[in-house]
Formats: structure tokens, C-alpha cells, sequence
């Protein structure tokens, strides 16, 4: 988890370095709405109402439940309370995303794999959701320059380990590119282009097809 450079309108000061750091651990992040939360409050500050109330939490979870999780990631330094509103006898907590949803290689094996799938579900469904609002949106084909492309290959165990490697890279890549540009935006006061950058790489099912079908 890498942090978003977001402002605090509180002044509440950052976590310490150690502080972002405890926030990669796998058992913060185990739980798959947590996930979620990081991604919509990396784009949007929200109460815990407000994510239930816009669809973001599964329909059966209780807004106090959410809570809780909004307020484990605040702990470790990804979330922070930026607004406090009064709301029939109770305060309403508004917090902004901090920090993003990230595991290293070693913090990923260290979770088992019925783990390891319900966190990559919940990333791909984000994922996927955000390609259905551009294409829908219109938004998707408003740049000539925008980037789509996949290939399926076969590899050996050394093009595998070439293709991750080279992955890896290009994300810390894209992550500087996105650091640099949230701080030229905020010093320049900008509103910014509205983008999605995703990266992928899998084993694919034993007889997929290397070419899908055209669409009819």
C-alpha cells in the first residue's frame, strides 16, 4: 500500500513511515471490503453511511460492521477522518482515503489461497466495473492515445518469471507517474483527467483458446 499524497483538510498528521508500513501487513487488508473501501476513498471522501447508502458494501452487511472496517484501516494509517457532522444525536465520521490497496510478493504467499481468490475477485470485479462505466460513460474512446491491448501465449517457467518481473516494474512505473502528477494537480490546482490503469497477468485453464472467438 503505497501513500495516495491526499491532504488532510483536519491537519491531522500523516502516519509515520512505520505506521504506512504495518498498513501493508496481509491481515490488514485480508478482508475483501477492505479493499474496496481504499479504492472508492482513494477517489472520494465518505462516511461509512454513505458507502452503504451509494452500493459500495454488499446489501446485507450493516452499516456498523462497515464501520469497523473503516476504522481498522484508519488505525494502520490508510484512512483519515477529515470531517465530523453531528447527525440525530450522533457523529457521522467522513474519512479520505490514504493509502492504496497493495501487497509485495511475500505479504500475497503469505495468505492462503481461498484468500488469495476472494481479494482477486473483489480487485477484478473494481477493475471491470470501471470498463463498463467508460465504455458506457463514452469516456473509454474520448482519446485517440488511450491503450488497450492483451495477448495470449504460452510460457516456460523462465518467460513466467520474465513477464512478472517485467509487470512488476511497469506498475512501480505507473505508480511514480501517479504520485508526480497528484502532486503537480494540487500544486497547480487542477482538476486532472479521470484515468484507470490496470495490469494483468495470469495462468489461463489448460485448453483456452489462443484466439477468442469474434463476436457475432
Amino acid at each position: 500500500m503505497e501513500s495516495s499524497d491526499r491532504t488532510n483538510q483536519m491537519g491531522v498528521g500523516r502516519p509515520i513511515r512505520a505506521e504506512r508500513d504495518r498498513s501493508t501487513a496481509a491481515s490488514v487488508l485480508a478482508h475483501p471490503l477492505r479493499v474496496r473501501i481504499l479504492e472508492v476513498l482513494n477517489q472520494r471522501d465518505m462516511s461509512p453511511i454513505e458507502f452503504c447508502r451509494d452500493g459500495f458494501a454488499p446489501e446485507s452487511m450493516e452499516v456498523s460492521h462497515v464501520a469497523y472496517h473503516f476504522r481498522e484501516l484508519a488505525e494502520y494509517g490508510a484512512l483519515a477522518v477529515i470531517e465530523r457532522n453531528s447527525r440525530r444525536g450522533s457523529v457521522e465520521h467522513v474519512y479520505r482515503g490514504l493509502g492504496r490497496a497493495y501487497f509485495s510478493d511475500l505479504q500475497w504467499s503469505e495468505l492462503d489461497h481461498e484468500e488469495r481468490m476472494r481479494l482477486s475477485k473483489t480487485v477484478v470485479q473494481g477493475l471491470m466495473a470501471r470498463v463498463e462505466g467508460a465504455l458506457l460513460g463514452g469516456t473509454f474512446e474520448s482519446r485517440a492515445n488511450r491503450h488497450l491491448t492483451w495477448i495470449a501465449m504460452r510460457l516456460d517457467e523462465q518467460g513466467w518469471s520474465e513477464m512478472t518481473t517485467a509487470l512488476s516494474a511497469t506498475f512501480g512505473e505507473i505508480e511514480q507517474i501517479r504520485a508526480d502528477a497528484e502532486a503537480r494537480l494540487e500544486r497547480d490546482g487542477e482538476e486532472g483527467i479521470p484515468s484507470t490503469c490496470g495490469i494483468l497477468g495470469f495462468p489461463s485453464p489448460a485448453g483456452t483458446q489462443l484466439t477468442p472467438p469474434p463476436e457475432e
